[in-house]
């Protein structure tokens, strides 16, 4: 069923509208809380020498789940901040489910769908209820901040809320500039590419690296449930490590542990954990020259999202040099900022000691993309100025007013010695040509007369 509507979205929203998204807001929590807290169960279950509680277990869940929304956890000697950007992905598919639901439930109740005062309510009430269950599973041994898990449930619950009411968006507000406003689509394709060079470098590495990354994983001896859980724990890591194979290919790179570092300029490394997914890593070592080559991603992806805009926007006015320089500069300084916040949400620690440094530095990666993809922006402004300078351009045809252009363009009458002219001229002369006839109507040359012609493709032969 269709999930549009077809009233008016501007109407005032009663509370009857909007209470609804409340309980939308504990669906949400409970579509992906309870199931992984029951992974956990199943987990303690086939751990037959685990002596911890059931209640424990389900905290550890819900533990699990709080990372996924950007809470780091404290535990003994440190804290777990690296977020499973696989479970954020997992909670925002959740909200947008849940208010779809309440998008249906208005469209089929005929009444309106009030988009900004939804995604607020909705965002307040599922950052309220991610705060409860940081204060709830509190223990001894782990506990997440109130305010960091509100902040980061707020910041999950509008991205799904937006993504699910994306229909039935307002226009944006006037005071909004509009060279920031044209920047906005092309930054988040530059974005959108580089995440996407990230994940296919990530799943060549893996495809490169599967001996090892096999060699650790029969060498933990998981069993069948054990090895399953650790795969899937695996797979809710693979778009952190997209982040961080993005970070590799901005130039800046990431870390795996206190003074370790992995980059084009070289690998690195200490001891590692004990995560099969981390033997796709590069060998230790200086890396090839060649591979400073992976700095030209962020360049192509800002150059090539930028020509995709220019490209939709060629039917509207022509901008100048100068705007279209500075929306460049906007798009490298949009994609920055959303890859430094990507970075400081795969970062953090796993722990005390060596791992308490995981994944980029956000503001070297911002910094790095922020001036590799304006400087692909840039070179893309120039390409396109440079080409359409050499592209050949229609002459215009100033054909005076009155009779004559009647006569050429509107087919009126022409005058009784233009006619009589034209009689007295013999077939195929130059005065019975198209270009004879402009030339005789707009008193033009007979040069610029042939290139009027060609440019209304009358009919006619060339005159010699």
């Amino acid at each position: 069923m269709s999930t549009t509507v077809d009233r008016p979205t501007a109407a005032r929203p009663t509370a009857a509208d909007l209470l609804p998204l409340l309980g939308a807001a504990a669906r949400a929590v409970l579509h992906l809380l309870v199931p992984l807290a029951v992974v956990t169960v199943v987990a303690w279950l086939s751990a037959v020498r685990s002596t911890s509680s059931l209640a424990s277990v389900v905290r550890v869940g819900a533990d699990l789940w709080l990372l996924g929304h950007g809470a780091p956890v404290a535990v003994v000697g440190g804290a777990v901040g690296v977020a499973p950007l696989g479970l954020t992905l997992l909670a925002a598919l959740a909200c947008r489910r849940a208010v779809r639901v309440w998008v249906r439930d208005q469209a089929e109740s005929e009444r309106p769908v009030p988009h900004l005062p939804a995604v607020g309510v909705f965002t307040a009430a599922y950052g309220v209820l991610v705060a409860a269950v940081a204060l709830l599973s509190r223990s001894s041994v782990a506990a997440a901040p109130a305010l960091t898990a509100l902040a980061g449930g707020c910041l999950v619950g509008a991205a799904g809320a937006l993504w699910a009411l994306h229909p039935h968006r307002a226009p944006l507000p006037p005071w909004v500039p509009a060279p920031l406003v044209r920047a906005l689509r092309p930054a988040g394709g530059a974005l959108a590419g580089l995440l996407g060079a990230g994940a296919l470098l990530l799943a060549v590495a893996l495809v490169a690296g599967r001996e090892r990354v096999l060699l650790l994983h029969t060498s933990l001896d998981p069993g069948l449930v054990g090895g399953a859980l650790l795969t899937l724990a695996q797979a809710l890591l693979l778009p952190t490590l997209a982040v961080w194979a993005a970070a590799w290919l901005a130039g800046p790179g990431f870390a795996v542990g206190v003074g370790t570092s992995v980059a084009p300029g070289g690998t690195s490394l200490a001891t590692l954990p004990a995560v099969p997914v981390l033997g796709a890593l590069p060998v230790q070592g200086a890396m090839p020259a060649v591979a400073w080559l992976a700095v030209a991603v962020p360049v192509l992806a800002g150059a090539g999202a930028l020509l995709l805009h220019e490209r939709r926007a060629a039917a509207g006015p022509e901008r100048g040099l100068g705007p279209r320089c500075a929306t460049a500069g906007l798009v490298g300084l949009l994609a920055g900022l959303g890859a430094g916040l990507l970075s400081a949400a795969a970062a953090g620690g796993a722990g005390a000691g060596r791992m308490a440094q995981l994944g980029p530095a956000p503001w070297l990666v911002g910094l790095a993309v922020a001036g590799e993809v304006a400087a692909g922006a840039l070179l893309a402004v120039l390409l396109h100025r440079a080409w359409r300078a050499r592209r050949p351009q229609p002459l215009p045809v100033g054909l005076p007013d009155g009779p004559a252009r009647a006569g050429l363009i509107g087919g009126a009458r022409p005058a009784a010695g233009a006619t009589a002219a034209r009689a007295a001229a013999p077939e195929g002369s130059p005065e019975e040509t198209v270009p004879g006839r402009l030339r005789r109507a707009s008193g033009a040359t007979a040069a610029t007369a042939r290139r009027a012609a060609r440019a209304l493709r009358l009919p006619g032969r060339r005159s010699s």
